[in-house]
């Protein structure tokens, strides 16, 4: 949802500078349609490769410029995939299957945005993002594929049933990896959590004191 609101966003601050840009190019080159109307194309255009990149920069001083760099490529890599596997979801007839693929396609996307939000956790998440994620997709095409042939024999079936536990283990082997991206943001909480309840079992008059000493 956030992403698709950051491309509407993007779509109307590009159009409405290439409007302007139109706009001032029509007057400045004398009412000239053919050129006011290649200005605002190109300033909508730069203005939203300029807006895209702003949005997929990785904010991490800790890290290298190198680091930035290949992370960056890995997530929009694991976001072309993540997108294949949600196509290749719409063309599956069993329910049962397609719960477990959107299952797998909400994990992965947890996880994505996870590493964006902090690129440190993306060493726990690149061995799945290089290898799972890649095979993932690769089996989950072909069982789509064969799964809508007129035809089918014994070993067609028994590998079609084999992809199905498969695709329960990859389930597994994603939500536990996202619970390993996720167990620092774990700790913080319990670290809140125990402080609050310790100062909620503080007596009131305890409390009182430790504020006035603050304020004083």
């Amino acid at each position: 949802m956030k992403r698709w609101l950051m491309m509407v966003w993007r779509w109307f601050v590009s159009w409405n500078i290439g409007l302007i840009a139109a706009v001032v190019a029509f007057f400045s080159f004398g009412y000239h349609f053919f050129l006011s109307f290649l200005s605002g194309t190109l300033a909508m255009v730069v203005t939203s490769i300029y807006m895209k990149r702003r949005e997929q920069r990785i904010v991490a001083p800790d890290l290298l410029k190198e680091e930035k760099r290949y992370i960056q490529t890995e997530l929009a890599q694991a976001w072309k995939q993540w997108k294949r596997i949600r196509r290749a979801r719409l063309k599956v007839r069993s329910l049962m299957m397609w719960q477990k693929i959107s299952h797998l396609s909400a994990t992965i996307e947890k996880m994505i945005r996870a590493v964006e939000q902090d690129p440190r956790k993306f060493r726990l998440a690149q061995s799945f993002f290089l290898h799972e994620l890649d095979s993932s997709v690769t089996m989950i095409e072909k069982y789509v594929y064969l799964v809508h042939q007129p035809v089918r024999n014994a070993d067609m079936q028994e590998v079609l049933c084999k992809t199905e536990r498969l695709l329960d283990e990859l389930v597994v082997a994603a939500e536990k990896r996202l619970l390993e991206i996720l167990s620092d943001d774990v700790f913080a909480l319990q670290v809140e959590t125990k402080l609050l309840e310790q100062s909620l079992e503080q007596p009131l008059e305890h409390r009182k004191e430790q504020e006035y000493e603050s304020v004083r």
